[in-house]
């Protein structure tokens, strides 16, 4: 998949670095106090920046979810920026089921699809740079990454819908991010999103420990690689979605790895936007 050479953004992206540390040791990182913990680290990351160019997908091929992991699709939906929260209301809920239809009536080969989560988020005008500030929603995740591995997929299935493996442990199925933002336009903090194609799945990617209070995670964390190929939407509308694959139930199919990255030609507001996680099934 390529695109105008006029059309690109020139920016940095901190990746993991390919460091002899995890020879030793597993990547991990934490998302609670740890500071009563004598010696502990919050995570074990080395971060290596890496110039890349990440292409407007307005003014190129359209990538499929099939091919490159990733698809945009045009559809409205009834929630409103000011009623976005982070809890079940009447109106997250509707929002929800909306989500639920879009995929069914867009994604052929789905027959069935469950919410597992959904994230707000809205950029604090002092990140990154103040980083420890009080902030009321999550910040924009800027290492490149993929939510889940596949065991990362079985894991969090077992969280969500607990006692109930006998109905998907031998299906077929994707975890799916459906990502838009709440205020359009918007060129701040977009997701950029890696075509499949160009990713080395043994070399590119390492199994990450994500460590909660009372549970454990696994995701994908991303190696840089010059052949990597980056994309977003310039100007993203509130009926913009973007619909990634994180992971198959097998790990045989294309996923998007993707992170938010700081656009020097932005000049809206801080992002404000939504992500629902959802597990779509595929046959009876």
């Amino acid at each position: 998949m390529t695109c105008d050479t006029e059309h690109i953004v020139r920016t940095e992206l901190p990746y993991l670095a390919r460091d002899a540390l995890y020879t030793r040791e597993k990547p991990y990182s934490t998302d609670f106090r740890i500071e009563h913990i004598p010696e502990a680290q919050f995570a074990n990351h080395v971060l290596k920046k890496t110039s890349v160019m990440i292409h407007d997908v307005r003014k190129g091929p359209t990538p499929t979810l099939e091919h490159n992991g990733f698809c945009f699709l045009k559809a409205m939906t009834s929630l409103k920026a000011a009623d976005a929260t982070n809890e079940e209301t009447s109106k997250m809920l509707q929002y929800l089921s909306d989500v639920q239809d879009i995929l069914l009536e867009n994604l052929h080969g789905y027959t069935r699809v469950e919410i597992m989560d959904f994230q707000v988020r809205k950029r604090h005008p002092g990140f990154p740079r103040q980083q420890g500030a009080k902030v009321e929603f999550e910040q924009p995740a800027a290492v490149p990454h993929s939510d889940f591995s596949v065991n990362g997929a079985f894991m969090r299935m077992k969280e969500v819908f607990p006692d109930q493996e006998m109905h998907y442990t031998e299906r077929s199925f994707d975890l799916l991010n459906v990502w838009r933002v709440l205020d359009g336009p918007n060129d701040d903090w977009p997701l950029a999103l890696c075509d499949y194609q160009s990713v080395d799945r043994v070399h590119d990617t390492a199994a990450n420990d994500c460590l909660h209070e009372a549970s454990v995670g696994e995701n994908w964390l991303l190696h840089p690689n010059e052949r990597h190929r980056w994309y977003y939407m310039s100007g993203q509308e509130e009926d913009d979605l973007i619909v990634f694959r994180n992971t198959d139930s097998e790990g045989i199919l294309p996923c998007a790895f993707h992170c938010a990255f700081d656009n020097p030609l932005a000049t809206c507001s801080p992002r404000h936007s939504i992500e629902v996680r959802v597990v779509a099934f595929r046959g009876a």
